[in-house]
């Protein structure tokens, strides 16, 4: 039975791979527009979150909540992408208390930040910030090793299949958990879990192509579901005129190591100088 399965599986990935072969020889141009949320877990007894004051803990929750819904727009063709985060404005917080919290997401190399792809040569540009300090990071697009199950649904009228994605988990050393330990940082109370990426993609729509830094599926993503993070596509125009996609230019260059590192320092200093203070206004930089 297993055997018949797997049988099932590759009949389908080669059914749709002969599909992708001919629909790859037209051109095809497309603005994908999606829709992020982010579900906020009840945080047990093992998170930092349950030591905070009840109303310190409900201000962070919604501005984590906030920061987690945001709506994207993806322009693509077979070689290139452009993906960024549609911009609105926004009514001013109250504070609550005399305090008020606000989070950004910054790009991180997932889905936040606007990101160019271009998939012929492997490479991305995105642009980011620590700090305020706007950079272009460059580098090569690291190959996903995806895991097709052969499971399907309906996203609108495109069917969808199901591939999945673990991240290799980040060995620590003793001293680095202490440190972690006795911190006193808002991104040390989430709980450190295995990272797996869901994926739905159609070869309807053959491009290798997704949200932000992720591709290498033989059909588009339409949703992407990252811990407590789900990224779907609502709406989808297909040849749209006057199309035009533009590679980012703002900040300065940097390559996505460098750029990992100084913004490890700089979170580093930054939770050295609120370490132990009492501060009305909390601002949290934090990794999408």
């Amino acid at each position: 039975m297993k055997n018949f399965k797997k049988s099932i599986l590759v009949f389908m990935v080669l059914a749709f791979a002969k599909a992708y072969t001919v629909k790859a020889q037209q051109e095809i141009t497309g603005i994908a527009h999606y829709q992020s949320k982010m579900t906020m877990e009840k945080p047990d007894d093992s998170t930092g979150m349950q030591k905070l004051d009840p109303a310190m803990r409900k201000m962070i929750e919604d501005a984590l909540k906030t920061a987690g819904e945001a709506e994207f727009t993806l322009k693509f063709n077979r070689d290139e992408s452009l993906y960024e985060k549609v911009q609105v404005l926004e009514a001013p917080k109250k504070p609550t208390n005399g305090m008020s919290m606000t989070i950004q997401m910054s790009g991180g190399g997932d889905t936040y930040g606007t990101t160019y792809k271009d998939l012929k040569n492997q490479t991305f540009l995105r642009e980011d910030k620590i700090q305020g300090k706007e950079f272009l990071i460059k580098d090569k697009i690291e190959p996903l090793n995806w895991k097709v199950t052969g499971e399907t649904k309906m996203i609108g009228k495109y069917q969808v299949m199901k591939a999945t994605y673990t991240y290799p988990k980040e060995e620590k050393t003793e001293e680095q958990i202490k440190k972690e330990e006795e911190s006193n940082s808002l991104l040390n109370m989430v709980e450190d879990k295995e990272r797996v990426i869901t994926a739905w993609f159609t070869m309807q729509i053959p491009v290798s192509n997704g949200p932000g830094i992720y591709q290498g599926l033989p059909g588009l993503i339409l949703e992407l579901n990252d811990g407590n993070t789900t990224i779907l596509c609502n709406k989808i125009e297909m040849n749209p005129e006057n199309f035009e996609i533009k590679k980012p230019k703002k900040g300065k260059k940097i390559s996505l190591k460098d750029f990992n590192e100084l913004q490890e320092k700089k979170m580093k200093e930054m939770q050295e100088r609120f370490k132990g203070r009492r501060n009305g206004g909390v601002f949290i930089e934090t990794r999408g």
